[in-house]
């Protein structure tokens, strides 16, 4: 007979919370948790901050919350907004600027090649 296994699992409440104050051109990130496959953070901007172009080292789920953010892969633009959300594979090069004030919630995800 096999171990009873125990299910476990993990709350995140403010996530749709705008926090920094804006002073600088980066966002307020905050890690919010951590659960297996998963690091959940929350960046808040304030309009016309941005992410320059930068590259992750895991997939990426990221999921708008508040307001808007211009999401730029390569040549293509997605508006992030609540209700949207932008898969981004390894390695690949991205921008995140802020139309207006706004809030998304970053997902790095565990990468397949890792455990598969």
């Amino acid at each position: 007979m096999s171990p009873a296994h125990t299910r476990t699992s993990t709350t995140v409440t403010g996530l749709a919370d705008l926090t920094g104050d804006g002073t600088g051109p980066r966002p307020d990130i905050t890690a919010m948790a951590r659960a297996t496959g998963v690091n959940i953070l929350r960046l808040s901007f304030r309009a016309g901050q941005s992410m320059a172009d930068h590259r992750a080292g895991r997939p990426i789920l990221v999921l708008g919350q508040v307001g808007e953010v211009q999401f730029t892969i390569g040549d293509e633009n997605v508006t992030v907004r609540p209700g949207s959300a932008v898969h981004v594979e390894t390695g690949v090069t991205h921008a995140l600027t802020a139309v207006t004030d706004a809030v998304v919630t970053l997902l790095i995800l565990e990468d397949v090649a890792e455990t598969g």
